[in-house]
């Protein structure tokens, strides 16, 4: 049994969007933007000593993938019952909650609509070391009690992101948060300690979006076909789109495109990348018409890529050294 981490009574919080993506930290997760219209990644996190925090509303779709840190353990709850969250196909919502593992996968899918709790603390094992071996992501049914538990802390991150952050309002919620990690994390570490029961067999064309989204990364920028996935994948078309589906709410081919528009805005904004052009981002992404990616673009985020860079420029000479 691992020991349970100290808690501390300091307190940390955090609403800018870099924080929200890196739940804990250590954790190598980032934002895929499924749309349609702006990126709208709201929420807060909020650090009580050795544990973490982070509320997370979209209201457009978009899923939060990476890893774990090799030190932590995660829980990902939504205590309300609309907008549900999925992780690899498997719901998240009321007492079906997903725990994370040191080091281990996380997809997660958020509808338009959706909020989740993330809740990270240390994986205080002697073993739990860069080098251990990856955790699992464990979906798990949570009793009325710890249910409960999680609701409130939803309510007192609510009241963290909207009340004035010194407020009474605010340090009674913080101090909320401190005794409910104090109460949840014995049972992350119990469950993480605890054999998997009564899973299902992953579906044949779930295992076969795994295979396809592995193509992707690997194949990025380069032309890729629907055929090109079917193949990886070992399946037919119809099944691969079947298994996007209910993933990530739309087609496979929908996916690599928005994947694409979603590395290139991320090289509008790379500080580093202030000599880059719209269409040398497209083309490193392997968008070949113009026309075409500006409109996908457009429709993704509600503006045009121009506008993006453009924009990026001018916060970044508003933020530049004094001459």
């Amino acid at each position: 049994m691992r020991a349970v981490a100290d808690i501390s009574r300091r307190n940390l919080i955090d609403t800018e969007l870099v924080a929200l993506l890196q739940p804990y930290p250590g954790w190598e997760t980032e934002w895929i933007h499924l749309g349609p219209g702006p990126t709208s990644l709201q929420g807060v996190r909020v650090a009580c000593g050795t544990g973490t925090f982070t509320a997370v509303h979209t209201s457009s779709a978009g899923i939060l993938r990476g890893t774990t840190a090799h030190g932590s353990l995660g829980l990902i709850a939504n205590p309300s019952s609309t907008a549900r969250a999925r992780s690899y196909a498997q719901p998240i919502a009321g007492a079906h909650c997903l725990l994370l593992g040191p080091s281990a996968p996380l997809d997660l899918y958020l509808p338009a609509g959706g909020s989740v709790l993330i809740t990270g603390v240390p994986a205080t094992a002697p073993t739990a070391g860069a080098d251990a071996t990856p955790g699992p992501a464990r979906c798990r049914t949570f009793d009325t009690d710890q249910v409960a538990t999680l609701s409130k802390c939803m309510e007192s991150m609510q009241q963290i992101r909207i009340e004035p952050a010194a407020s009474n309002i605010v340090r009674d919620a913080q101090r909320h948060l401190r005794d409910h990690l104090r109460t949840l994390t014995p049972t992350l570490l119990r469950e993480a300690d605890a054999p998997a029961q009564g899973e299902r067999a992953p579906l044949q064309r779930h295992l076969a979006v795994i295979r396809a989204c592995a193509f992707v990364d690997t194949h990025l920028r380069s032309p890729i076909a629907l055929m090109d996935l079917c193949e990886a994948a070992g399946v037919s078309t119809r099944a691969l789109e079947y298994g996007f589906r209910d993933f990530y709410g739309l087609g496979p081919m929908a996916y690599v495109r928005n994947l694409r528009l979603c590395r290139v805005r991320l090289d509008l904004l790379d500080p580093n990348r202030n000599d880059l052009s719209v269409s040398g981002a497209a083309r490193r992404w392997s968008f070949t018409h113009m026309g075409q990616f500006s409109h996908d673009y457009r429709a993704l985020f509600g503006e045009m890529p121009s506008m993006t860079l453009a924009g990026h420029q001018r916060a970044a000479k508003a933020t530049g050294p004094v001459s």
